[in-house]
Order: C-alpha cells, then sequence, then structure tokens
C-alpha cells in the first residue's frame, strides 16, 4: 500500500466510525480519478476490499492480467460520474454487482455553503450512499443493513466526511 493510500485509509477510519463496534457503516473507498488513488477501510478488522475490488481495479489499483480485469475508461468514467444528473449508461458494477441510483440530491455544506452531490445506490437490501467534492474525489460509504436508522446516519456520516474533505481542500 502507499503512503497516500495509507493516510486515506486512516482518514476512512476515523471520519467514518469504522472504529466503533456499532458503526452504520461496513466498508468504505476514496477515489480520485485526477489525484490518481484509491483507499479502502473496512469496519473495525474486516478487509474492505472485498465490497469494492472491481471499483478499485476500475481505477488502476490492484491485480490484472487484461483491460477487462484491470478495468479500462468506461469504468473509470462510471465511478467519476455516479452523482452527475446523468448515470453512465454502463451503469456502475462493484464487485462485480449491479448498483442502480435511487436517488441523487445537491446537498448544502454547512461549513462552505457549496453544494454537495450525494447519490444513494441500491443492491437487493444493500445500500450505499456517495458523495463527490468539487476537486472530484468521490467517497463511497456501504450502509450496514438496510434499517432505516442505519441509512440515515450512514448518510450523516458520509456528509461530515464530505465536508471535511472540502475543509481539506478537496
Amino acid at each position: 500500500m502507499s503512503t497516500v493510500t495509507d493516510q486515506w485509509d486512516e482518514v476512512l477510519r476515523t471520519h467514518l466510525a469504522l472504529g466503533e463496534e456499532r458503526s452504520p457503516v461496513l466498508a468504505a473507498a476514496a477515489f480520485s480519478a485526477e489525484a490518481g488513488f484509491f483507499a479502502v477501510a473496512g469496519r473495525g478488522d474486516e478487509d474492505g476490499w472485498p465490497y469494492f475490488r472491481s471499483m478499485a481495479r476500475a481505477a488502476g489499483e490492484g491485480a490484472g492480467d487484461t483491460e477487462q480485469e484491470r478495468g479500462g475508461p468506461d469504468d473509470v468514467e462510471a465511478l467519476c460520474t455516479v452523482c452527475e444528473e446523468s448515470v453512465h449508461p454502463r451503469g456502475l458494477w462493484i464487485a462485480g454487482i449491479p448498483w442502480q441510483r435511487e436517488s441523487r440530491e445537491l446537498v448544502s455544506d454547512a461549513v462552505t455553503g457549496r453544494d454537495l452531490e450525494l447519490a444513494l445506490l441500491r443492491e437487493g437490501d444493500r445500500a450505499m450512499w456517495v458523495v463527490r467534492t468539487e476537486q472530484g474525489v468521490c467517497a463511497f460509504v456501504l450502509v450496514d443493513g438496510d434499517s432505516e436508522a442505519h441509512l440515515s446516519e450512514a448518510r450523516s456520516l458520509t456528509l461530515e466526511f464530505d465536508s471535511f474533505l472540502v475543509g481539506q481542500g478537496y
């Protein structure tokens, strides 16, 4: 793991309560095509990579002998556009599973007043919040379970994390 990835792993753990036993977040990832990094963290001692492996390949991280295994430009574009008004025609495949965007909203950041792009993805009974900063950093937050309480709490943590990123210049 690179130093940048290690740093992002720690940032994810700290700001998304992944060190807490009862965290509503199961795993999280941070990705930036422009900056060239992809970091993943799981809750507690759990490995978060199985939840995001195909995304990491799309971003150019991880092993793969063929472009399809590594991911290509379409995959990276799909990751980058998940929060935009129009979803990439290919959709978003994460760890070999097609996720559907259920909602998209612009939320005003409490600190800066800037609009944040927030999307809720669903796959069966699983949910994931995705938020993107103006600088192109995307955070993917996998919710533990499908309860409204966990969904709401994970949404709050996702928005707080994005505010932190904006405050750091991302």
